[in-house]
């Protein structure tokens, strides 16, 4: 388990990689990453198109030729299991935090809050044996 003072530096090394990360993006032009959303067309295991944003995030991060993305759990419900040792790669998910309620009163723009997701692609992942299956 990890000491608080250890949380902390794996909260401050996230925190740099993303700054790193939203700084590579911030110098392309929206052609540019355009062009990225163009040829990798990256989708979740869900099947939904990644947004432009996070292609380029996931692109930005590795070498890797990304086609198929999800997070650990969504890799295990669709039967397959993500490689120990295998590194994941951050993208942005946003998430409104207000209730429906409150709708009136606050705008779009203000009750939508982003937070990371780790995912890792189809590669990086293999099927679920059949002894392993729960």
């Amino acid at each position: 388990m990890l000491s608080e003072e250890q949380k902390q530096q794996k909260r401050q090394e996230k925190k740099e990689k993303i700054i790193r990360i939203r700084k590579t993006l911030s110098e392309m032009t929206e052609e540019q990453r355009q062009a990225i959303a163009d040829k990798y067309g990256i989708v979740t295991v869900e099947g939904h198109l990644l947004t432009a944003h996070n292609q380029c995030f996931l692109v930005a991060q590795s070498e890797i030729n990304f086609t198929v993305v999800g997070g650990f759990q969504q890799w295990k419900n669709a039967g397959r299991i993500v490689r120990k040792d295998e590194h994941g790669f951050l993208i942005l998910v946003s998430s409104k935090t207000n209730s429906e309620e409150n709708s009136e009163m606050i705008s779009d723009d203000e009750d939508v809050k982003f937070f990371s997701a780790t995912v890792f692609d189809i590669s990086q992942t293999e099927v679920i044996a059949k002894s392993e299956a729960v």
